[in-house]
């Protein structure tokens, strides 16, 4: 072979050899250079300073299997650089359309202005490959990006317009959690753009976001679905491999022992690691040798083959954000459930548990307790209380004693459709029965509600003033929420049937009764629960929390949120209260003496009627009460 013959081998031999694969974290440490305008440390990309950013990065990598990886992590640990990496790795090695979306517009534009375009224009290698910014050319603007090969795409999850543009290759999503629920009523932001990826079997998407509140999270619920990586660093003293969390069993104080948070009194600076495996005290100092021999280690098995990465905060690297600076938020935060919960959101880089004021079934499951008669001896007045669903009604019947002691005494699903009459036939049947006291009495139900704030608010009219011609005091009521007021307001007779309307203030009535189930000993507010109460029953009546909000122009508002989807139990408790107040404050002051007269034997109280049903009280507010009756006609 000539010398001529043997150069145009080497030529078509080096034109035909595949260009070598190179990850993202090795371009970035090549071609990335940090601006000044968006960096507090400008100059050459190094992976070595934040070491456990190299698997995020590598697993963005196009020939790297998995098609989602999912970043739920803390402040200050450089999520969104990693992901900006991968967008410049796509520009230069791996052109193709991008969708890059962001919570809303506005943040889209301060994000371009202040990264990307400052990461184009300092490196080298991008700014000669995208197009440059021309006033006229489209091809440069704030959303759009034009290079070789393809094309970057910025959007808001606001605007459903952007998430319905064309198909793409890459998506990355960053700070999902702000995203909102739906978009323009075509459903979650983040399904809308997965959808532009569809048709690209070499697809990767890429979702990145700090926690918010547990169960509303949709960057928890995206990393619970895959295989959950830790970042597992070893002790300086022992070698034994770990992750980090705040403190043994995690702040929520679950099981579990890993590398953890220890100090000293309220001293931020006297704040270690104590290993899991040795008990040694670490000082941060090691930290930058213990993130080097760090390596990702899934904890669960992937759904899809999807990967995720958790971090928090403290896994920063020295200089970022230190140990002493999370303790020190920590006990500023301490006593303040929002600033808790953003410390928990941001440096823990997990979600925030809306606790509230609860109490689990478990408890009140223990609570059960076998009645010795129907009606045991400390109940002074029955009252009832209704809840109208499409499908039944949910009927309680409960006793209150001295001091608002009460006692669950009968309680039914009766199942119907409300606007035909049956149902409600079985709910006057009900309404109409006698329960056997301790003392041997017949007692029956004084008063009781119907909720009329559903779809058959005509059905509880028409069944209210039905009852009330028949003697019974049956009373609609309907819900209102005004923070401050009392639990019943003023009756009004604004409907057609010209029947008394009570409008509760269901917040405080919640708040009455939360509390009523956190008493755990007989006595004043405390709630027996009979022993044939179910898991379904108990399941209802814990199905809410107290919660507290931020809500713009009022500061802190305490609010109620579902953790279950039925809670027709603890609405039957707030109506139940609202029934014995409605039945006049001399009633219940009296509570104890009519408990008295009850559990004497028959003939021997004044407050009994001949036939054993309490006969009307004498006070003023009993006045008041019993001539309802008459009132409404």
């Amino acid at each position: 072979m000539t010398v001529a013959e043997q150069r145009i081998d080497v030529v078509v031999r080096e034109g035909l050899r595949r260009e070598k694969t190179q990850s993202v974290s090795e371009w970035a440490d090549e071609f990335r250079n940090l601006s000044a305008v968006a960096s507090a440390e400008p100059g050459r990309w190094r992976t070595s300073r934040t070491p456990y950013l190299r698997a995020i990065m590598d697993a963005l990598t196009p020939e790297y299997p998995a098609k989602k990886v999912v970043v739920m992590a803390g402040a200050q640990i450089g999520k969104t650089e990693c992901g900006n990496n991968w967008l410049g790795h796509i520009i230069h090695r791996s052109p193709g359309p991008v969708l890059y979306v962001e919570p809303t517009l506005d943040t889209v534009k301060k994000v371009s202005r202040q990264r990307i375009t400052p990461m184009i224009e300092s490196s080298p290698v991008l700014a000669s490959l995208v197009s440059e910014p021309r006033a006229r050319d489209s091809g440069n603007t704030v959303q759009v990006k034009s290079f070789k090969g393809g094309l970057l795409i910025m959007t808001g999850a606001n605007s459903a317009a952007g998430l319905r543009s064309m198909p793409v290759r890459y998506l990355f999503c960053d700070e999902v959690d702000e995203y909102p629920g739906d978009v323009d009523g075509q459903g979650d932001p983040v399904a809308l753009a997965e959808k532009r990826t569809a048709t690209f079997t070499r697809r990767k998407i890429l979702l990145t976001s700090t926690p918010t509140v547990k169960g509303l999270s949709r960057i928890e619920r995206e990393y619970l679905n895959t295989d959950q990586r830790r970042y597992f660093v070893p002790c300086p003293a022992c070698g034994h491999m770990d992750w980090l969390q705040w403190t043994a069993g995690g702040w929520r104080g679950e099981e579990g022992l890993h590398h953890s948070m220890e100090w000293l009194g309220h001293d931020p600076s006297s704040i270690r690691m104590k290993c899991s495996a040795c008990s040694v005290l670490v000082e941060e100092r090691h930290k930058t040798g213990m993130l080097a021999r760090g390596e990702w280690r899934p904890t669960a098995d992937s759904v899809g083959g999807v990967v995720g990465f958790h971090l928090s905060s403290l896994y920063s690297p020295l200089g970022w954000k230190s140990w002493s600076e999370c303790l020190a938020e920590f006990f500023d935060a301490k006593g303040d459930p929002f600033k808790l919960k953003t410390w928990v959101n941001t440096v823990l880089g997990e979600t925030w548990e809306e606790r509230g004021d609860a109490v689990d079934v478990g408890t009140l499951a223990g609570r059960r307790e076998t009645y010795p008669a129907p009606v045991p001896h400390g109940v002074g007045v029955l009252v009832a209380s209704a809840d109208v669903q499409n499908d039944r009604i949910e009927v309680a019947v409960k006793g209150y004693g001295d001091r608002e002691e009460s006692w669950l005494i009968a309680h039914a699903r009766l199942y119907g459709d409300p606007v035909g009459d049956k149902v409600w036939h079985e709910l006057a049947q009900f309404l109409e029965r006698t329960y056997a006291h301790e003392s041997g009495r017949e007692l029956k139900v004084s008063l009781s509600v119907c909720d009329s704030g559903g779809l058959h608010t005509e059905q509880v009219y028409k069944f209210c003033k039905a009852s009330l011609l028949a003697g019974r005091n049956m009373f609609p009521i309907k819900g209102g929420s005004i923070p401050g007021k009392p639990l019943v307001g003023k009756p009004s007779k604004f409907n057609r049937y010209r029947i008394p309307l009570y409008v509760l203030c269901v917040d405080t009535g919640k708040d009455i009764v939360m509390g009523r189930m956190q008493v755990g000993t007989p006595g004043p507010g405390y709630m027996h629960l009979p022993d044939w109460v179910d898991e379904e029953y108990l399941s209802e009546l814990t199905a809410e929390r107290a919660v507290h909000k931020y809500v713009k122009g009022r500061g802190a508002v305490r609010s109620w949120v579902k953790v279950h989807d039925r809670n027709e139990a603890f609405d039957l408790e707030v109506y139940a209260l609202a029934a014995l107040y409605m039945l006049g404050s001399g009633v219940v002051v009296d509570l104890n003496k009519r408990a008295a007269a009850l559990s004497s034997p028959p003939g021997e109280g004044d407050v009994l009627s001949p036939t054993g049903s309490l006969a009307p009280h004498r006070g003023t507010n009993a006045r008041r009460t019993t001539s309802w009756t008459h009132r409404w006609r």
